[in-house]
Protein backbone atom coordinates (compact mmCIF):
# COMPACT_ATOMS: atom_id res chain seq x y z
CA UNK A 1 0.00 0.00 0.00
CA UNK A 2 1.33 3.50 -0.67
CA UNK A 3 3.19 5.09 2.21
CA UNK A 4 1.45 8.48 2.28
CA UNK A 5 -1.54 10.39 0.93
CA UNK A 6 0.82 12.58 -1.08
CA UNK A 7 2.33 9.62 -2.91
CA UNK A 8 -1.10 8.05 -3.25
CA UNK A 9 -2.62 11.00 -5.11
CA UNK A 10 0.56 11.52 -7.10
CA UNK A 11 0.23 7.92 -8.23
CA UNK A 12 -3.43 8.39 -9.29
CA UNK A 13 -2.62 11.59 -11.17
CA UNK A 14 0.16 9.89 -13.06
CA UNK A 15 -2.20 7.14 -14.20
CA UNK A 16 -4.88 9.61 -15.23
CA UNK A 17 -2.33 11.37 -17.41
CA UNK A 18 -1.22 8.02 -18.93
CA UNK A 19 2.37 8.70 -17.86
CA UNK A 20 3.14 5.37 -16.28
CA UNK A 21 5.63 2.62 -16.85
CA UNK A 22 6.91 -0.63 -15.49
CA UNK A 23 9.48 -1.36 -12.88
CA UNK A 24 11.93 -3.47 -14.86
CA UNK A 25 14.33 -6.04 -13.46
CA UNK A 26 16.98 -7.66 -15.70
CA UNK A 27 15.81 -11.22 -15.14
CA UNK A 28 12.08 -11.10 -14.45
CA UNK A 29 9.52 -9.22 -16.50
CA UNK A 30 6.26 -9.07 -14.58
CA UNK A 31 5.40 -6.76 -11.71
CA UNK A 32 2.51 -5.62 -9.56
CA UNK A 33 1.58 -2.25 -8.07
CA UNK A 34 -1.26 -0.73 -6.08
CA UNK A 35 -3.29 1.62 -8.24
CA UNK A 36 -6.86 2.63 -7.42
CA UNK A 37 -8.64 3.41 -10.70
CA UNK A 38 -12.23 2.48 -9.83
CA UNK A 39 -12.57 3.37 -6.13
CA UNK A 40 -15.71 1.26 -5.69
CA UNK A 41 -13.59 -1.85 -6.20
CA UNK A 42 -11.05 -3.07 -3.69
CA UNK A 43 -7.53 -3.23 -5.11
CA UNK A 44 -5.32 -5.98 -3.75
CA UNK A 45 -2.12 -4.25 -2.58
CA UNK A 46 1.22 -5.03 -4.14
CA UNK A 47 4.84 -4.76 -3.06
CA UNK A 48 6.15 -1.36 -1.85
CA UNK A 49 9.68 -1.93 -3.17
CA UNK A 50 8.36 -2.63 -6.64
CA UNK A 51 5.98 0.30 -6.33
CA UNK A 52 8.82 2.66 -5.43
CA UNK A 53 10.73 1.46 -8.45
CA UNK A 54 7.63 2.00 -10.52
CA UNK A 55 7.57 5.68 -9.47
CA UNK A 56 11.29 6.11 -10.10
CA UNK A 57 11.14 4.75 -13.64
CA UNK A 58 7.70 6.10 -14.55
CA UNK A 59 8.98 8.47 -17.22
CA UNK A 60 11.41 6.02 -18.80
CA UNK A 61 9.00 3.38 -20.09
CA UNK A 62 5.63 3.31 -21.78
CA UNK A 63 2.69 0.98 -21.30
CA UNK A 64 1.50 -0.09 -24.72
CA UNK A 65 -2.01 -1.05 -23.63
CA UNK A 66 -4.15 -1.79 -20.59
CA UNK A 67 -6.54 -4.72 -20.84
CA UNK A 68 -9.33 -5.53 -18.36
CA UNK A 69 -10.49 -9.12 -17.88
CA UNK A 70 -13.60 -9.99 -15.88
CA UNK A 71 -14.30 -13.39 -14.32
CA UNK A 72 -17.95 -14.39 -14.20
CA UNK A 73 -20.27 -17.30 -14.98
CA UNK A 74 -22.86 -18.04 -17.65
CA UNK A 75 -24.17 -20.54 -20.15
CA UNK A 76 -22.79 -21.50 -23.53
CA UNK A 77 -24.99 -23.19 -26.09
CA UNK A 78 -23.44 -26.22 -27.76
CA UNK A 79 -24.11 -27.33 -31.33
CA UNK A 80 -26.27 -30.21 -30.07
CA UNK A 81 -28.68 -27.69 -28.52
CA UNK A 82 -27.58 -28.21 -24.91
CA UNK A 83 -26.78 -25.29 -22.60
CA UNK A 84 -23.65 -25.91 -20.54
CA UNK A 85 -22.84 -23.90 -17.41
CA UNK A 86 -19.30 -22.45 -17.52
CA UNK A 87 -17.00 -20.08 -15.70
CA UNK A 88 -15.05 -17.78 -17.96
CA UNK A 89 -12.84 -14.77 -18.58
CA UNK A 90 -14.73 -12.11 -20.51
CA UNK A 91 -14.35 -8.40 -21.16
CA UNK A 92 -16.04 -5.26 -22.42
CA UNK A 93 -15.47 -3.88 -25.91
CA UNK A 94 -11.76 -3.29 -26.56
CA UNK A 95 -10.96 -4.78 -23.13
CA UNK A 96 -11.92 -1.45 -21.55
CA UNK A 97 -12.51 -0.77 -17.85
CA UNK A 98 -16.23 -0.68 -17.01
CA UNK A 99 -15.71 -0.66 -13.26
CA UNK A 100 -17.22 -3.06 -10.76
CA UNK A 101 -19.98 -5.41 -11.88
CA UNK A 102 -22.58 -5.75 -9.12
CA UNK A 103 -25.67 -7.20 -10.81
CA UNK A 104 -26.64 -9.68 -13.49
CA UNK A 105 -28.04 -6.80 -15.54
CA UNK A 106 -24.70 -4.98 -15.41
CA UNK A 107 -22.92 -8.18 -16.42
CA UNK A 108 -25.21 -8.66 -19.42
CA UNK A 109 -25.11 -5.04 -20.59
CA UNK A 110 -21.49 -4.07 -19.91
CA UNK A 111 -19.65 -7.31 -20.71
CA UNK A 112 -19.58 -9.67 -23.65
CA UNK A 113 -21.15 -13.10 -23.01
CA UNK A 114 -18.62 -15.57 -21.70
CA UNK A 115 -16.96 -17.84 -24.21
CA UNK A 116 -14.86 -20.90 -23.53
CA UNK A 117 -12.02 -20.49 -24.12
CA UNK A 118 -11.83 -16.77 -23.45
CA UNK A 119 -10.89 -14.48 -26.30
CA UNK A 120 -7.29 -14.59 -27.44
CA UNK A 121 -4.96 -11.92 -26.07
CA UNK A 122 -2.09 -10.91 -28.36
CA UNK A 123 0.96 -9.02 -27.11
CA UNK A 124 4.04 -7.74 -28.93
CA UNK A 125 7.62 -8.59 -28.03
CA UNK A 126 9.52 -5.75 -26.37
CA UNK A 127 6.37 -3.93 -25.22
CA UNK A 128 4.87 -3.20 -21.81
CA UNK A 129 1.28 -4.06 -20.85
CA UNK A 130 -1.10 -3.93 -17.92
CA UNK A 131 -3.68 -6.70 -17.48
CA UNK A 132 -6.27 -6.05 -14.78
CA UNK A 133 -8.27 -8.94 -13.35
CA UNK A 134 -11.75 -8.06 -12.02
CA UNK A 135 -13.85 -10.61 -10.16
CA UNK A 136 -17.41 -9.87 -11.32
CA UNK A 137 -18.95 -12.69 -9.28
CA UNK A 138 -21.44 -15.47 -10.05
CA UNK A 139 -25.02 -14.85 -11.14
CA UNK A 140 -26.32 -18.25 -12.25
CA UNK A 141 -25.67 -20.26 -9.09
CA UNK A 142 -28.15 -21.36 -6.44
CA UNK A 143 -27.97 -19.29 -3.26
CA UNK A 144 -26.80 -22.24 -1.19
CA UNK A 145 -24.09 -23.33 -3.65
CA UNK A 146 -20.69 -23.78 -2.06
CA UNK A 147 -18.88 -22.06 -4.91
CA UNK A 148 -20.46 -18.64 -4.41
CA UNK A 149 -17.90 -15.93 -3.58
CA UNK A 150 -14.90 -17.93 -4.85
CA UNK A 151 -11.64 -16.14 -5.70
CA UNK A 152 -9.53 -16.22 -8.89
CA UNK A 153 -6.17 -15.32 -10.38
CA UNK A 154 -4.45 -15.32 -13.78
CA UNK A 155 -1.50 -17.65 -14.27
CA UNK A 156 0.37 -16.76 -17.46
CA UNK A 157 1.10 -20.33 -18.44
CA UNK A 158 4.53 -20.84 -20.02
CA UNK A 159 5.99 -17.47 -19.08
CA UNK A 160 8.86 -17.51 -16.59
CA UNK A 161 7.66 -15.18 -13.85
CA UNK A 162 8.52 -13.95 -10.39
CA UNK A 163 6.23 -15.53 -7.75
CA UNK A 164 4.43 -12.25 -7.02
CA UNK A 165 2.69 -12.30 -10.40
CA UNK A 166 2.62 -16.00 -11.19
CA UNK A 167 -1.04 -16.31 -10.25
CA UNK A 168 -0.59 -18.79 -7.39
CA UNK A 169 -2.70 -17.73 -4.38
CA UNK A 170 -0.83 -16.28 -1.39
CA UNK A 171 2.60 -16.36 -3.05
CA UNK A 172 2.67 -13.68 -1.80
CA UNK A 173 -0.65 -11.99 -2.69
CA UNK A 174 -4.12 -13.28 -2.07
CA UNK A 175 -6.37 -14.23 -4.97
CA UNK A 176 -9.13 -11.92 -6.22
CA UNK A 177 -12.52 -12.21 -4.52
CA UNK A 178 -15.79 -10.74 -5.87
CA UNK A 179 -15.60 -6.95 -5.91
CA UNK A 180 -11.80 -6.98 -5.97
CA UNK A 181 -9.22 -6.53 -8.71
CA UNK A 182 -5.53 -7.14 -9.23
CA UNK A 183 -3.17 -5.46 -11.71
CA UNK A 184 -0.54 -7.50 -13.58
CA UNK A 185 2.27 -5.50 -15.17
CA UNK A 186 4.00 -7.24 -18.07
CA UNK A 187 7.23 -6.35 -19.77
CA UNK A 188 7.68 -8.74 -22.68
CA UNK A 189 11.36 -9.33 -23.57
CA UNK A 190 12.32 -8.50 -27.15
CA UNK A 191 13.53 -12.06 -27.80
CA UNK A 192 10.32 -13.76 -26.60
CA UNK A 193 7.56 -15.00 -28.92
CA UNK A 194 5.29 -17.98 -29.38
CA UNK A 195 2.08 -19.55 -28.08
CA UNK A 196 1.06 -19.42 -24.41
CA UNK A 197 -2.09 -19.54 -22.29
CA UNK A 198 -3.70 -17.80 -19.37
CA UNK A 199 -5.72 -19.65 -16.75
CA UNK A 200 -6.88 -19.48 -13.15
CA UNK A 201 -4.60 -21.18 -10.63
CA UNK A 202 -7.02 -21.25 -7.69
CA UNK A 203 -8.26 -24.81 -7.04
CA UNK A 204 -7.04 -25.51 -10.56
CA UNK A 205 -8.85 -28.82 -11.08
CA UNK A 206 -12.20 -27.10 -10.71
CA UNK A 207 -11.45 -23.61 -12.00
CA UNK A 208 -9.44 -24.61 -15.07
CA UNK A 209 -11.84 -27.33 -16.14
CA UNK A 210 -14.81 -25.02 -15.52
CA UNK A 211 -13.61 -22.83 -18.41
CA UNK A 212 -11.17 -20.29 -16.96
CA UNK A 213 -8.55 -20.33 -19.72
CA UNK A 214 -7.65 -18.34 -22.84
CA UNK A 215 -4.92 -18.32 -25.54
CA UNK A 216 -2.07 -15.85 -25.10
CA UNK A 217 0.02 -15.04 -28.18
CA UNK A 218 3.32 -13.16 -28.15
CA UNK A 219 4.31 -11.87 -31.56
CA UNK A 220 7.45 -10.19 -32.85
CA UNK A 221 6.36 -9.41 -36.40
CA UNK A 222 3.07 -10.00 -38.25
CA UNK A 223 2.93 -13.21 -40.30
CA UNK A 224 6.20 -14.49 -38.84
CA UNK A 225 7.21 -16.84 -36.03
CA UNK A 226 10.72 -17.96 -35.08
CA UNK A 227 11.93 -16.56 -38.41
CA UNK A 228 9.43 -18.58 -40.47
CA UNK A 229 6.97 -16.74 -42.71
CA UNK A 230 3.31 -17.72 -43.04
CA UNK A 231 0.23 -16.41 -44.83
CA UNK A 232 -2.52 -17.32 -42.35
CA UNK A 233 -2.75 -18.52 -38.78
CA UNK A 234 -5.29 -20.28 -36.59
CA UNK A 235 -5.26 -20.85 -32.84
CA UNK A 236 -6.88 -24.19 -32.02
CA UNK A 237 -7.45 -25.03 -28.36
CA UNK A 238 -8.64 -28.56 -27.59
CA UNK A 239 -10.45 -28.99 -24.27
CA UNK A 240 -13.09 -30.98 -22.42
CA UNK A 241 -15.88 -30.44 -19.91
CA UNK A 242 -18.21 -32.49 -17.73
CA UNK A 243 -21.55 -30.71 -18.09
CA UNK A 244 -23.13 -32.75 -15.28
CA UNK A 245 -20.30 -31.87 -12.89
CA UNK A 246 -20.65 -28.21 -13.86
CA UNK A 247 -24.34 -28.33 -13.02
CA UNK A 248 -23.43 -29.85 -9.65
CA UNK A 249 -21.08 -26.91 -9.03
CA UNK A 250 -23.83 -24.47 -9.97
CA UNK A 251 -26.43 -26.00 -7.65
CA UNK A 252 -24.42 -27.56 -4.82
CA UNK A 253 -20.85 -26.36 -5.19
CA UNK A 254 -19.19 -29.35 -3.55
CA UNK A 255 -15.66 -28.73 -4.81
CA UNK A 256 -14.28 -31.79 -3.02
CA UNK A 257 -15.63 -34.11 -5.71
CA UNK A 258 -12.91 -33.33 -8.25
CA UNK A 259 -12.15 -37.00 -8.87
CA UNK A 260 -15.76 -37.49 -9.96
CA UNK A 261 -15.03 -35.56 -13.17
CA UNK A 262 -16.13 -37.48 -16.28
CA UNK A 263 -15.90 -35.40 -19.45
CA UNK A 264 -18.88 -35.69 -21.75
CA UNK A 265 -17.98 -32.88 -24.18
CA UNK A 266 -14.68 -32.76 -26.08
CA UNK A 267 -14.26 -29.42 -27.78
CA UNK A 268 -12.19 -27.44 -30.27
CA UNK A 269 -12.22 -23.71 -29.49
CA UNK A 270 -15.17 -24.40 -27.21
CA UNK A 271 -17.26 -26.01 -29.97
CA UNK A 272 -18.07 -29.48 -31.18
CA UNK A 273 -18.44 -30.81 -34.71
CA UNK A 274 -21.92 -31.71 -35.92
CA UNK A 275 -22.85 -34.02 -38.79
CA UNK A 276 -25.46 -31.38 -39.59
CA UNK A 277 -23.01 -29.33 -41.65
CA UNK A 278 -25.08 -26.14 -41.64
CA UNK A 279 -25.36 -25.98 -37.84
CA UNK A 280 -24.16 -22.43 -37.03
CA UNK A 281 -22.58 -23.52 -33.72
CA UNK A 282 -20.50 -26.32 -35.26
CA UNK A 283 -16.72 -26.02 -35.42
CA UNK A 284 -16.74 -25.84 -39.20
CA UNK A 285 -18.95 -22.74 -39.21
CA UNK A 286 -16.71 -20.82 -36.83
CA UNK A 287 -14.26 -18.60 -38.79
CA UNK A 288 -11.66 -19.07 -36.04
CA UNK A 289 -11.84 -22.87 -36.28
CA UNK A 290 -12.55 -23.64 -39.96
CA UNK A 291 -9.09 -23.64 -41.58
CA UNK A 292 -9.38 -21.73 -44.84
CA UNK A 293 -6.34 -21.42 -47.11
CA UNK A 294 -5.48 -20.99 -50.78
CA UNK A 295 -3.15 -22.86 -53.10
CA UNK A 296 0.52 -22.20 -52.40
CA UNK A 297 -0.04 -20.64 -48.96
CA UNK A 298 1.62 -21.55 -45.66
CA UNK A 299 -0.69 -21.88 -42.66
CA UNK A 300 0.43 -21.66 -39.03
CA UNK A 301 -1.59 -23.71 -36.54
CA UNK A 302 -1.08 -22.77 -32.90
CA UNK A 303 -2.26 -25.98 -31.22
CA UNK A 304 -3.08 -25.93 -27.49
CA UNK A 305 -4.78 -28.25 -25.02
CA UNK A 306 -6.58 -28.09 -21.67
CA UNK A 307 -7.75 -31.37 -20.20
CA UNK A 308 -8.56 -33.39 -17.12
CA UNK A 309 -6.88 -36.63 -18.15
CA UNK A 310 -7.49 -36.85 -21.91
CA UNK A 311 -4.51 -36.92 -24.29
CA UNK A 312 -5.54 -35.44 -27.62
CA UNK A 313 -4.21 -36.78 -30.92
CA UNK A 314 -4.35 -33.97 -33.49
CA UNK A 315 -4.63 -35.57 -36.93
CA UNK A 316 -5.26 -33.70 -40.20
CA UNK A 317 -6.13 -35.78 -43.26
CA UNK A 318 -4.02 -35.07 -46.31
CA UNK A 319 -1.30 -32.93 -44.73
CA UNK A 320 1.87 -33.46 -42.75
CA UNK A 321 2.76 -30.45 -40.63
CA UNK A 322 6.22 -29.14 -39.78
CA UNK A 323 6.48 -28.75 -36.00
CA UNK A 324 8.69 -25.67 -35.55
CA UNK A 325 8.10 -24.80 -31.90
CA UNK A 326 6.73 -26.12 -28.67
CA UNK A 327 5.72 -24.40 -25.43
CA UNK A 328 6.85 -21.00 -26.72
CA UNK A 329 10.31 -22.09 -27.85
CA UNK A 330 11.75 -22.58 -31.33
CA UNK A 331 12.84 -26.13 -32.10
CA UNK A 332 16.43 -26.44 -33.29
CA UNK A 333 15.40 -29.50 -35.32
CA UNK A 334 11.87 -29.16 -36.75
CA UNK A 335 10.12 -32.41 -37.63
CA UNK A 336 7.12 -33.50 -39.68
CA UNK A 337 4.06 -35.14 -38.11
CA UNK A 338 0.58 -36.04 -39.27
CA UNK A 339 -0.57 -37.23 -35.81
CA UNK A 340 0.60 -35.23 -32.82
CA UNK A 341 -0.16 -36.13 -29.20
CA UNK A 342 -0.83 -33.14 -26.96
CA UNK A 343 -1.59 -33.10 -23.25
CA UNK A 344 -3.01 -30.45 -20.97
CA UNK A 345 -0.92 -27.29 -20.92
CA UNK A 346 1.14 -28.10 -24.01
CA UNK A 347 1.37 -25.84 -27.07
CA UNK A 348 2.71 -26.65 -30.53
CA UNK A 349 3.42 -24.31 -33.43
CA UNK A 350 2.93 -26.19 -36.71
CA UNK A 351 3.35 -25.02 -40.32
CA UNK A 352 1.25 -26.55 -43.09
CA UNK A 353 2.44 -25.87 -46.62
CA UNK A 354 -0.50 -26.01 -49.03
CA UNK A 355 0.74 -27.22 -52.44
CA UNK A 356 0.29 -25.13 -55.53
CA UNK A 357 -2.03 -27.49 -57.33
CA UNK A 358 -2.22 -25.56 -60.61
CA UNK A 359 0.61 -27.56 -62.23
CA UNK A 360 -0.44 -30.94 -60.81
CA UNK A 361 -3.96 -31.48 -62.07
CA UNK A 362 -3.14 -34.82 -63.68
CA UNK A 363 -3.17 -36.89 -60.49
CA UNK A 364 -6.63 -38.28 -59.75
CA UNK A 365 -5.84 -40.09 -56.51
CA UNK A 366 -3.19 -38.17 -54.58
CA UNK A 367 -5.25 -35.31 -53.12
CA UNK A 368 -4.03 -32.77 -55.66
CA UNK A 369 -6.53 -30.00 -56.03
CA UNK A 370 -8.59 -27.72 -53.84
CA UNK A 371 -11.27 -29.13 -51.59
CA UNK A 372 -12.15 -30.11 -48.04
CA UNK A 373 -10.35 -32.57 -45.76
CA UNK A 374 -10.84 -33.40 -42.08
CA UNK A 375 -8.73 -32.68 -39.03
CA UNK A 376 -9.75 -34.27 -35.73
CA UNK A 377 -8.80 -35.88 -32.44
CA UNK A 378 -7.62 -39.40 -33.27
CA UNK A 379 -8.02 -40.50 -29.66
CA UNK A 380 -11.49 -41.90 -30.27
CA UNK A 381 -12.57 -41.35 -26.68
CA UNK A 382 -12.54 -37.65 -27.53
CA UNK A 383 -14.54 -37.84 -30.74
CA UNK A 384 -17.87 -38.02 -28.93
CA UNK A 385 -20.01 -35.61 -26.96
CA UNK A 386 -22.87 -36.93 -24.87
CA UNK A 387 -21.79 -40.34 -26.21
CA UNK A 388 -22.51 -39.46 -29.86
CA UNK A 389 -19.92 -39.74 -32.65
CA UNK A 390 -18.56 -37.63 -34.40
CA UNK A 391 -19.55 -34.75 -32.10
CA UNK A 392 -16.05 -33.94 -30.93
CA UNK A 393 -13.07 -31.67 -31.70
CA UNK A 394 -13.15 -31.96 -35.46
CA UNK A 395 -12.74 -29.30 -38.13
CA UNK A 396 -11.83 -29.05 -41.81
CA UNK A 397 -9.06 -27.78 -44.05
CA UNK A 398 -10.99 -25.75 -46.63
CA UNK A 399 -8.50 -25.31 -49.50
CA UNK A 400 -9.52 -22.97 -52.31
CA UNK A 401 -8.23 -22.11 -55.78
CA UNK A 402 -6.09 -19.05 -56.30
CA UNK A 403 -8.46 -17.74 -58.95
CA UNK A 404 -11.19 -17.14 -56.36
CA UNK A 405 -8.91 -15.73 -53.69
CA UNK A 406 -10.33 -12.47 -52.29
CA UNK A 407 -8.29 -9.39 -51.60
CA UNK A 408 -6.68 -9.46 -48.16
Amino acid sequence: MVSSKKNFFKFIAMFMQKKYSLFFLPITFLFISTVVVCPEEILIPGDKKIEDGFFELSNKNKVEKELHLYVTDGYQEMADGELVYFWGYTHAKDFSDVGEIKTKEERDTKLLPIKVPGDEIRLTSGKNYVIVLHNAGWYETEKHSGINHVAHTIHFHGLDLIPAVDGVPNLPYSSVFPGEKFRYFLTIPEDLEGSYMGHCHVDTTNHLMAGLYFPLIIQKNPNEIYGYKFDREYTLLMSEVDSEYMEMLRTEGNIRRGLDWKSNYFMLNGRIFMDNLINPLSTINDPKTRIVAYEGETVLIRLMAVGYNHIYAWHPHGYHGLVIGTDGRKLSSPYEKDTLLIGSGERYDILYKIPDFSSKRGCLSCNYGPGISLAHDHNMMGMVSQGIYPHGPQTIFDIRQKSVKPEK
